[in-house]
């Protein structure tokens, strides 16, 4: 990661300059939209699992193998949703107990 980048959006956020105008402060709705299409598309990949599985609990004539790979899909972005959120929840609990 460079530093140098950084720097100037440090300087102008120390200057006074309202959040609006720093560089990258626009970036809390990318991370609103992005956080919000990822659960969507975990909430859909479980959609599509229940819809292989009760269409094979009603004696529907479905391929095992769709539907046993369409589980473990859910099963890994929802693994992998899991962690995420962990990784978070632990950065703003190892912030929060910095002293300032």
């Amino acid at each position: 990661m460079a530093v140098n980048p950084i720097i100037p959006g440090l300087r102008e956020a120390a200057g006074g300059l309202p959040t609006s105008q720093v560089r990258g402060a626009s970036g809390g709705a990318d991370f609103s939209n992005r956080l919000e299409a990822a659960i969507r598309s975990v909430s859909d990949a479980q959609n599509v699992a229940d819809v292989h599985l009760g269409q094979m609990a009603s004696g529907e004539e479905v391929d095992i193998h769709t539907t046993m790979i369409a589980m473990q899909e859910a099963d890994i972005k929802l693994r992998t949703m899991v962690s995420v959120r962990d990784k978070v929840v632990d950065a703003y609990q190892q912030m929060m107990s910095m002293a300032v």
